[in-house]
């Protein structure tokens, strides 16, 4: 089996030439593999080697595709800072087509930075190789802690200059995810009052990403799919707020129905507990900061549903779709917040106990992901030292924990298998970033395989479970 033996197709092209335009990759000058993802590969039943030897390159770099490859980009528009722009697209992403891999899944395989598209604008198609190691590492981060993200499968790297704000060289993250279709393709053709299209696109998107619902009666399916994609983006992003993960541009464009995290351009891992924390510098007004999230997300899944109004017999949403986001949402993140608490029953006082820990956090500047992995080590009656807010929460934790019946041995392995010892820390970022930059992966190699199993602690590497300035993030146990 190699990327060539592969059994290539792109549906796309059985459908409205409305939704997309054929195109080419501009291959990149000098490419070299940067890293390649065996654990990605075996999801297409592929080894390391053969998604990394010369064939896979000629292939990922655009200079010898496959048959079945029929390469395009598609249309779709979106709110941006909740301002809508009608005509957006894949302006440096370029779908190659879909293959099944192990288990019957298909994949959905895209190369991003492969040069313009007729959606470009005013860039020149290219990523360069820090933002694309960037959304590399994100997604191996995310994808281990459980929470659904398109992932690489290998990363290009090349002699290709670019420009943005200094000068850098250009790379091609080849992506995997279940689909690439976004909120923002709905919004496309719902716009432009292209009802045809839009059905079309529908009854595409019922056909190959949610045939489950083909069992039911047809005039169904839009509110069932609605139901099904608010159920999604809500246990989505409860899982980000649960880890302290922002994605920093939580457009319509970039939220894709399958409920997969997409296009990671200024995301971050909180560190110290900020509910304000954002690690978009362009977002002057907020909106995707933190403690916005869980509101932006709804208010996306309602431009979806305005999208699908078309589709509706009645114009108007029905009451209960537009509360299932809320309900969906509090019940993940309260089931995601019990597991990293250690706590197996639920009891009606668990929200303010959550609640009550977080304002805690907030108030010391606690480390978010240490505190957690520290609180596994915690037992009756063992002397911690902590600040004056969190001691009264720990007191309030023990009076909950004498309501569990397993002993703190047991509870003590639960948390650790939900709160990782190794997360995407922003210094850690910037220095495989750094390092890339001079040629050398190590760095990059080296996360890549401690975030692919972060919660399993290896020996030597305490450096990168703490935080860059471990004085001043207030915890301390004894």
């Amino acid at each position: 089996m190699t990327i060539n033996t592969l059994q290539w197709t792109n549906h796309w092209l059985q459908r409205s030439p409305s939704f997309y335009r054929r195109v080419d990759p501009t291959p990149l000058a000098a490419p070299y593999f940067a890293h390649c993802n065996a654990q990605a590969a075996r999801l297409l039943g592929l080894n390391a080697e053969q998604i990394s030897n010369d064939e896979a390159l000629r292939c990922f770099n655009g200079d010898a595709l496959p048959p079945g490859m029929q390469p395009i980009a598609t249309v779709y528009a979106g709110h941006q800072f909740g301002i809508f722009t009608s005509q957006l697209g894949d302006g440096r992403a370029i779908t190659l087509g879909e293959t099944q891999g192990v288990n019957r899944q298909t994949y959905e395989i895209q190369l991003k930075g492969a040069g313009l598209t007729p959606y470009s604008r005013t860039l020149d198609g290219r990523y360069p190789l820090g933002a694309a190691i960037r959304e590399y590492l994100a997604g191996e981060a995310l994808t281990a802690l459980g929470i659904p993200c398109t992932r690489a499968l290998c990363l290009l790297g090349s002699g290709t200059e670019i420009r943005r704000e200094r000068g850098e060289t250009a790379a091609i993250l080849v992506r995997m995810a279940r689909s690439h279709i976004r909120f923002g393709h709905f919004e496309y053709f719902h716009h432009r009052d292209d009802i045809d299209d839009l059905r079309e696109l529908f009854v595409f998107v019922i056909e190959r990403h949610f045939p489950e619902l083909l069992n039911e009666a047809a005039e169904k399916w839009p509110l069932r799919l609605l139901e099904t994609v608010i159920e999604r983006t809500a246990r989505l992003v409860a899982g980000w707020q649960s880890v302290g993960f922002v994605h920093g541009v939580m457009n319509t464009d970039n939220m894709a129905l399958s409920g997969e995290t997409l296009d990671l351009g200024p995301f971050g891992f909180m560190e110290a507990y900020d509910p304000g924390f954002s690690p978009n510098p362009s977002d002057d007004q907020h909106r995707y900061q933190y403690d916005q999230q869980p509101d932006i997300g709804r208010w996306n899944c309602l431009a979806l549903a305005q999208a699908f109004t078309s589709l509706l017999s009645s114009p108007t949403i029905p009451a209960g779709l537009l509360r299932l986001y809320r309900q969906t949402y509090q019940q993940h993140y309260l089931q995601a917040m019990r597991a990293k608490l250690g706590l197996q029953a639920q009891h009606p006082g668990d929200i303010d106990l959550v609640n009550s820990l977080l304002l805690a956090l907030a108030h010391c500047g606690t480390d978010y992901a240490g505190f957690f992995r520290d609180l596994a080590r915690f037992e009756p009656g063992r002397g911690l030292t902590y600040s004056a807010p969190l001691q009264s929460w720990l007191d309030s934790y023990q009076d909950r924990l004498s309501l569990e019946k397993s002993p703190p041995g047991e509870r003590r392995e639960r948390m650790n298998r939900v709160n990782p010892c190794y997360v995407l820390r922003g210094h850690l970022l910037d220095q495989a970033v750094q390092s890339a930059g001079q040629g050398d992966f190590t760095e990059l190699d080296r996360l890549v395989t401690l975030l692919q199993n972060p919660y399993e602690e290896q020996p030597g590497m305490d450096f990168y479970s703490l935080p860059q300035q471990k004085d001043s993030v207030g915890r301390r146990l004894g």
